[in-house]
């Protein structure tokens, strides 16, 4: 079924660019010059918000599902057909899912809502938060590339250099600046109303200056380890403004049964396919990091088929980059592991009542109070002003991870008793007298529990930090990549189109500080923290 329909996306996707490639000059011959030129930029943006977050199905699917779910080991793949697990390059939904929608969706609006904010300055507020959209966007694609196309991309020019990363996220921390002083003031003419098309907040301006502040903390940090000076004062300033304050200022698209295609969340469509399982690692640190089983579990988590309706059923997961033959085994099997049927999307599922028969709305989330906390946290440890306590944003974020992690789930299907007791317990309790290191693991192994199921985030955030300690997969099918030696895979190689036609830039020695391109190749802020 799956092969089915993720070949109909492709020829439906390819006829798409077919078509407007063919009817470019068609479009150009039969425009009345007499008719109004003036687009509505609302038409854009709910477009580029959507791909900026990468928040539709199929793109979440062979972006975040098939790739960086899996390289965070939240996930195993458990069907044969897909390899991606095991660190096979599949450049059609490498493509599909991240190149091409950042590039046609993302800053081509963006630069496009921009000219028309330059001639009419009533769309000068929605540009600017456009901008904030935007960085998540920008940040996502430099992050699994590298280097890449920016300073002359989507403008046109038929063959754009790459630009060096640092120069991106330095452009990428002037927009959330600029962007978040300019909603903080006030323009010279009324702004126009767009609500409804911003499918974020709803264009509600005080969140939105909070998330770009957010977001500058988030990408400040990201530059830590190799250009703290420029971290530092960038998340001082991102710490001296409004943050995410509640769950209540979480950043997400709403989803429900009316849309993604009638599908709601696109995560939880996906598990009814078996193709993916709880990763074994995963279910080591919901067991093991404290003196009780977290409580985050049962919600993401469904107790296994295998054992649904015993006396014990349970929660397991397999282990990462199993060659096909072994995820027919004993223990490795789809129904022997845990799906994504927890309270969240599933309440009847670990109840013992039935099986999972509906969707179930859970909003898709791009940035959480419960990630700002943590932020906040590393920020402490390293002594940035303003940035409170350690310990207090650390069990602060562990308590909003908690809340995410139940929204809108019936008080009677869980118990709260165990929260306190997780918090307090084994390697999760905080040790005041640990050293930075220690403290640092700490703060990110709950951050990369607390970011579920935001893979593009956790990843970037194991290869800046190298936490948590994740287990090298059974087998690599990329031959650069050697799991026997304790190797992980360090970023997504460019794609195939731009290797073939935009070829001197794309395959330049020169990128990625002179390292080129490929797979073991480090990103600018990666500084060899893992192997």
């Amino acid at each position: 079924m799956m092969k089915k329909i993720f070949r109909i996306f492709q020829i439906l996707f390819i006829g798409l660019v077919l078509f407007v490639g063919c009817t470019d000059d068609f479009d150009e011959m039969n425009t009345n010059p007499n008719a109004a030129t003036e687009i509505d930029p609302s038409l854009l943006f709910p477009k580029l918000e959507r791909e900026a977050t990468n928040g539709g199905w199929a793109n979440y699917q062979m972006g975040e599902n098939l790739h960086t779910n899996l390289f965070v080991q939240w996930m195993s793949n458990s069907a044969s057909y897909f390899s991606s697990g095991r660190y096979e390059y599949n450049n059609n939904w490498v493509t599909t899912a991240y190149w091409t929608p950042y590039y046609t969706y993302v800053l081509k609006n963006l630069l496009d809502i921009k000219k028309m904010a330059e001639a009419t300055p009533k769309y000068e507020e929605m540009y600017h938060i456009a901008r904030i959209a935007t960085a998540i966007g920008t940040a996502r694609t430099t992050d699994l590339f590298g280097d890449i196309p920016y300073s002359e991309a989507s403008r046109g020019t038929e063959k754009p250099i790459y630009d060096a990363q640092k120069d991106i996220y330095y452009s990428i921390l002037k927009d959330l600046k600029e962007a978040t002083e300019a909603l903080s003031s006030s323009f010279s003419v009324e702004q126009m109303k767009y609500g409804n098309q911003d499918i974020i907040y709803g264009g509600d301006v005080a969140k939105w200056i909070k998330l770009g502040n957010s977001l500058r903390l988030r990408y400040a940090l990201r530059l830590s380890f190799v250009d703290p000076e420029k971290a530092k004062a960038e998340g001082e300033a991102a710490l001296n403004g409004p943050l995410l304050s509640s769950v209540d200022d979480n950043a997400a698209l709403a989803t429900s049964t009316d849309d993604n295609d009638g599908i709601g969340h696109p995560l939880y469509t996906l598990c009814y396919w078996n193709e993916f399982r709880m990763s074994s690692t995963l279910e080591k640190a919901y067991k093991e990091l404290s003196s009780v089983n977290d409580p985050r579990m049962e919600c993401y988590w469904g107790v296994t088929e295998s054992t649904h309706g015993s006396e014990a059923p349970e929660f397991k997961g397999v282990r990462n980059g199993l060659p096909t033959d072994q995820l027919t085994k004993a223990g490795n099997t789809p129904a022997e592991n845990s799906n994504i049927w927890g309270l969240l999307w599933a309440p009847e599922w670990n109840s013992g009542t039935g099986t999972p028969s509906g969707f179930r709305a859970y909003p898709y989330y791009t940035m959480c109070f419960s990630e700002v906390c943590f932020l906040k946290a590393e920020a402490a440890i390293r002594g940035w002003n303003n940035a409170g306590d350690a310990r207090t944003n650390y069990e602060d974020g562990i308590r909003a991870s908690f809340k995410e992690a139940r929204h809108n789930v019936n008080t009677s299907l869980y118990e709260t008793t165990n929260d306190e007791s997780y918090i307090a317990g084994g390697s999760v309790k905080w040790d005041e007298a640990a050293d930075f290191e220690n403290k640092l693991e700490r703060v990110i192994t709950q951050k990369w529990i607390a970011l579920f199921p935001n893979g593009n985030e956790a990843w970037a955030e194991f290869r800046r930090t190298g936490y948590p300690e994740l287990t090298p997969i059974a087998q690599s099918d990329d031959p650069n990549i050697k799991p026997n030696n304790g190797e992980f895979l360090k970023k997504l190689r460019y794609v195939n189109k731009e290797r073939e036609e935009n070829t001197v830039n794309a395959t330049s020695a020169s990128l990625n500080g002179g390292k080129g391109d490929g797979s073991n190749v480090r990103v600018w802020w990666d500084t060899e923290r893992y192997k």
